[in-house]
Formats: structure tokens, C-alpha cells, sequence
């Protein structure tokens, strides 16, 4: 699987899979990943609480690719992510992303979330844990 392919591949599973599974993380990411969200740094410890915290919290979460590109080790996309909350209310997010991957895992990614619908408490959505 390319580069490219294992990056949908995880925006897919992660978010639209009901249950939190460790293992689906293990699959795609390495022990060494980071991530930065709006400013927010996140380790590999903080990054499995944050997939944890959003299956808890939100459903029927829905991943809508809007653009990717993939050069080497980078992948970019730009891409919708919507829920419905636990309390009943629905998110929507924008999301620009770029995920750098090392022998077939994500060890990065840079993102810029976007809350286009939804009530302000949740705007840390994409980084809460």
C-alpha cells in the first residue's frame, strides 16, 4: 500500500469505526508519532486518549475527502469530519492536514481544524483527549 492509500486508509478507520481499538492505531501509526493541532502538541500517549475521548463522546462520525496529494514521505488533505455527540448535538470540522510516514506508519502530522458547524465549547474537538 502506498503512502497515500494508508493515509485515507487511517482517516477512514480511525474515525468512522464505532469502537476504540488500540490496535487500529498500532496499525497505522509508529510508537514515535506526534501531532500538532491548532498549536496543540500531541505524543503517541496523548493521541490514543484523543481517538479514545472521540469514540466515547461522538457517533456516527463521517470522513468526507475533499483534496489529497501525496509527494514521497508527505501526504496532504483537506477534508470534512462530522459527528453527532453523545448529548444529542453534531459537529462538523474542516481539516487540513499533513501526515509524514517512515516505513509504512505515520509518524507526523500537522493540522489545521476548522469548526464550521457546532457550539463553541467543542471547538478543541480535534484535539481533545
Amino acid at each position: 500500500m502506498d503512502n497515500q492509500a494508508i493515509t485515507l486508509n487511517a482517516l477512514q478507520v480511525l474515525l468512522t469505526t464505532p469502537e476504540f481499538d488500540q490496535t487500529e492505531i498500532e496499525q497505522y501509526f509508529a510508537p514515535s508519532y506526534q501531532q500538532t493541532v491548532n498549536g496543540v502538541e500531541l505524543g503517541y500517549a496523548e493521541f490514543v486518549a484523543h481517538v479514545a475521548k472521540l469514540k466515547k463522546d461522538t457517533k456516527n462520525r463521517r470522513v468526507t475527502v475533499l483534496a489529497c496529494a501525496a509527494e514521497k514521505e508527505h501526504v496532504f488533505t483537506h477534508h470534512h469530519v462530522s459527528a453527532d455527540k453523545v448529548d444529542g448535538e453534531s459537529v462538523k470540522f474542516e481539516v487540513l492536514a499533513h501526515f509524514t510516514l517512515f516505513e509504512g506508519k505515520i509518524v507526523r502530522c500537522q493540522e489545521l481544524t476548522r469548526m464550521i458547524e457546532g457550539q463553541a465549547k467543542d471547538e478543541d474537538l480535534g484535539s481533545r483527549h
